[in-house]
């Protein structure tokens, strides 16, 4: 989320959500009697003498009161509904009815009107939420190499190529390494932060052996190397899965998503009585306090968050100081949560199933 302005005086906060994830949590902010201030267009004809028409599309700035929100799971936006309280020139408009359709990337103003401490609070956080440099990942086999670039948005692939002559070709294998490699490292040049560098043992010192003659300031930046069977995403699932990729979780939330998952999969084949699965028990179980994290699927909060108990939820889980992981849609450990309901806890002490149950 990208916080534009704060202003406490005014008790308003402009904001422009930048992941379906900040829409989520703009709705969870917004209570009715809000003063939502946004730019819309508008048609305005005019008629000629002759009686033909002319029409000019205009902008204007206007304050809606909010009624009622709403989720789109289907196009990722919230529908925001109210009564127009203020325009920023005459038309005509104050008093009538107009939704807010807010996507990634539309600026907000929001003008709390009851609760603005917490709207404050909110916009604090993002505020305070700095972004680590992006980080160079290069995964390496003895055919190919792939380069991530990985940073709080998560993981995108800046290069990736891979050598037609095999081991019966030394010598042209060595040409076409070395070109390959050459390419790699240009891209790496871009990367401002620590490069991690993966892949068969043998072939991760042939890589490095390389970066130290042609830069010396990357092979500096190497924070660790390590084994991966694979340099495609499976490879990089590879490293999720098995944290060796932990010291990036407090800035990339895919790590901390993945590794999240994992434990709670760890959890359910250790020691299933300190797990809860589905609505009811996770409800159960923070209602008990027995709840020590909270995972949640954010296809999962998309349709349901709108409903009552849903958000009973999610407010005891926080006032009974319950870690809430939101884990983003489209990954792996999104897949994961989704088949076990979308929703689960890992509970402080073993709980049986039945008493989950009985107390949801």
């Amino acid at each position: 989320m990208r916080v534009v302005k704060v202003s406490p005086l005014k008790r308003f906060v402009t904001l422009v959500p930048e992941t379906s994830l900040d829409l989520l949590n703009v709705y969870m902010v917004l209570e009715a009697g809000d003063m939502l201030y946004t730019v819309t267009g508008r048609e305005l004809k005019k008629e000629r003498r002759d009686g033909s028409v002319d029409s000019e599309r205009v902008w204007v700035e206007v304050g809606v009161e909010l009624l009622e929100k709403r989720l789109d799971p289907m196009t990722k936006r919230l529908d925001l509904h109210g009564v127009i309280r203020f325009e920023s020139r005459d038309l005509g408009l104050v008093g009538k009815h107009h939704t807010i359709h807010l996507g990634v990337g539309d600026e907000l103003t929001i003008e709390s009107r009851k609760n603005y401490p917490r709207l404050e609070a909110v916009a604090s956080y993002y505020r305070k939420a700095v972004a680590g440099k992006p980080v160079g990942l290069v995964l390496v086999d003895d055919m190919s190499v792939r380069v991530y670039e990985v940073t709080d948005k998560g993981l995108r692939t800046v290069f990736q190529r891979s050598v037609e002559s095999g081991k019966e070709e030394p010598e042209s294998r060595v040409k076409d390494m070395a070109k390959m490699y050459g390419e790699a490292v240009k891209k790496l040049e871009a990367v401002e932060g620590d490069l991690y560098v993966f892949g068969p043992s043998v072939i991760v010192d042939e890589f490095l052996n390389f970066l130290r003659k042609t830069s010396k300031e990357l092979a500096g930046r190497v924070k660790k190397t390590g084994y991966v069977s694979d340099t495609s995403e499976a490879g990089v699932s590879e490293l999720l899965r098995s944290r060796a990729l932990h010291s990036l979780r407090e800035y990339v939330k895919t790590v901390a998503d993945v590794e999240d998952v994992e434990e709670l999969v760890e959890v359910l084949a250790r020691e299933p009585s300190r797990a809860a699965l589905g609505f009811r028990e996770c409800l159960a179980a923070v209602r008990m306090r027995a709840a020590e994290k909270l995972l949640v699927a954010e296809d999962f909060l998309w349709n349901s968050l709108g409903s009552p108990e849903v958000a009973e939820l999610l407010k005891n889980a926080e006032e009974s100081r319950v870690e809430v992981r939101v884990v983003s849609s489209g990954g792996e450990a999104s897949e994961k949560l989704l088949g076990l309901g979308g929703i689960a806890c890992i509970l402080r002490y073993p709980v049986e199933p039945s008493a989950l149950r009985l107390s949801g």
